[in-house]
């Protein structure tokens, strides 16, 4: 997991399409239709809006992909499990490349993400997002960046 300011982008993401996908990131604003926007095959946009939760039910990770969050508004905590706090509720599919969880033990860490910062979840990273924060539901606009994993290892 990377938590960290969005113009650090460069320390992390060293192959030349990443220069591609965080210049096309800059066009993506709050006026932006939420759907998905692809024009790569190892990387799409998925440009949602949602308010926050106070006991939000998505956990969940991926194989294929790595995710890379930011809020263009509103703020939301994410919580990170490893995998001997949480028991799989629904095996990984490869359609979706998702598979999901119920906690049964505390996270090990939990972020609080604003706009202008970014959150990147790797294959281990087991992700509960969508909470509210001090008891403080938040509209949240937000562009989770799909990136094929492979990309991380060559």
């Amino acid at each position: 997991m990377i938590c960290d300011k969005i113009n650090n982008w460069e320390i992390y993401f060293k192959n030349d399409l990443f220069q591609e996908i965080f210049n096309e990131l800059s066009s993506i604003n709050i006026h932006t239709p939420d759907g998905v926007y692809q024009n790569n095959a190892d990387y799409y946009f998925k440009v949602m809006s949602y308010s926050t939760q106070m006991a939000p039910t998505i956990i969940e990770s991926h194989r294929r992909e790595v995710d890379i969050q930011v809020l263009l508004s509103g703020v939301e905590r994410i919580k990170l499990y490893d995998f001997q706090h949480v028991d799989i509720t629904q095996s990984y599919k490869e359609e979706t490349d998702c598979q999901f969880y119920r906690e049964t033990g505390e996270p090990y860490s939990i972020i609080d993400l604003t706009p202008g910062y970014m959150a990147v979840f790797f294959q281990q990273d087991i992700h509960h997002p969508q909470f509210a924060i001090n008891n403080h539901i938040s509209s949240l606009k937000k562009i989770v960046i799909k990136v094929n994993a492979k990309l991380f290892t060559s």
